[in-house]
This record gives structure tokens, C-alpha cells and sequence, in this order.
């Protein structure tokens, strides 16, 4: 095992929202899964809660998975702490319940090659925008652009919805804070 300083020993302590903040290597991310481990342990969370660790990409998910092995910890822990990527979180909220924004059953996700197909002939941002907004509403295809905003959309427009997702995440861990934009922190 390692030793944890003074102050890292403080903030898996500390109750609270907190901000960690340090350059790379300096063990946030350690830190952020030693706070998950502690309280899952700690039973804070009711039957059927998990902790929510989120971050923006695949890679640093693989990364903190393997993290997780190092630091020991146990496969009953690991089952209350979901780790997913921004975008995987909000897919699958979408994907379940994004019919709500369109009264689209089966919400598809508009694939690369055809979004540049579809796209090809509009270099207007704002025409581009209102365009992966009208494919979405009209043909439940989903522009990889619209993911946390149209989450954030279900987020502020279903009050059951709201409590579900955060009876079920109490804590959230969010990875690379500094990297969100204004849909994603909504």
C-alpha cells in the first residue's frame, strides 16, 4: 500500500462537495476513487445506490478502471461505483427516456460518416446547430453534439426524472472538471 500526505488523509475526510485541484499526477484521481471506496464503505448510500464517477474519455475510463485494481479495491466496491464517460452517461439516459423530449420511441445515434454526409453542404454553425436539432425532433437521430444538452433538457423538464437519476447517483464524481461546458454542468 501507499502512504496518503496529511492533507489527502484531510480530504477523504471531509464531508461535502469538494474541488480537488492538481496538476498531472499528482493523485486526484486516486484520491477521487479512495473517497468512492470510503463511502461505500462508510455505508452512506441506501440499497440499490451507487457512486457516479464520471469523465470525458474513453481512454481515462479504461485508465481509472485499471486504478482501481491497484488500489485494492474489492469487487463488492466496485459494484457501487459506476465509472462512465460524460457522453455514455448521457446516451444512456437518452437512449432509455428521449422520447420524452420528442415523442420519438427509439432515439438512433446519427453516425459520423452520415452526420458529414448530411452536414457536407452547410458550413453555417447556426444553420448546423438548428439542423441536428430538427433531425433529432423529426427522425430521432441523435448528433453526438446534442448529448448533454438535450440531457440537461430532460433534467430541467422532468422533476421524476430528476429524482430517480439522483436518489439512484447521491454522489457524483466528475473527472476533469475544468473540461465542462455550460450543457454538461447543466
Amino acid at each position: 500500500m501507499f502512504e496518503l500526505s496529511e492533507h489527502k488523509q484531510q480530504l477523504l475526510k471531509t464531508d461535502g462537495n469538494l474541488i480537488i485541484l492538481g496538476g498531472p499526477g499528482s493523485g486526484k484521481t486516486t484520491i477521487a476513487l479512495l473517497k468512492a471506496r470510503k463511502i461505500v464503505n462508510d455505508q452512506v448510500l441506501k440499497t440499490g445506490q451507487k457512486v457516479l464517477f464520471l469523465s470525458f474519455a474513453r481512454t481515462t475510463v479504461a485508465r481509472v478502471e485499471e486504478q482501481m485494481k491497484g488500489l485494492k479495491i474489492s469487487n463488492k466496491e466496485k459494484k457501487q461505483i459506476d465509472i462512465n464517460t460524460y457522453h455514455g452517461f448521457a446516451w444512456e439516459i437518452l437512449k432509455s427516456h428521449g422520447y420524452l423530449l420528442n415523442g420519438i420511441k427509439q432515439i438512433k445515434l446519427l453516425p459520423p460518416p452520415e452526420a458529414a454526409s448530411r452536414f457536407a453542404e452547410n458550413s453555417n454553425p447556426d444553420e448546423l446547430q438548428k439542423e441536428k436539432h430538427r433531425l433529432y425532433s423529426e427522425e430521432g437521430l441523435l448528433h453526438f453534439d446534442l448529448f448533454a444538452e438535450l440531457c440537461a433538457d430532460l433534467f430541467e423538464n422532468s422533476e421524476v426524472l430528476t429524482n430517480i437519476f439522483c436518489d439512484s447517483y447521491p454522489v457524483i464524481i466528475l473527472d476533469e472538471f475544468q473540461d465542462t461546458n455550460a450543457s454538461e454542468w447543466r
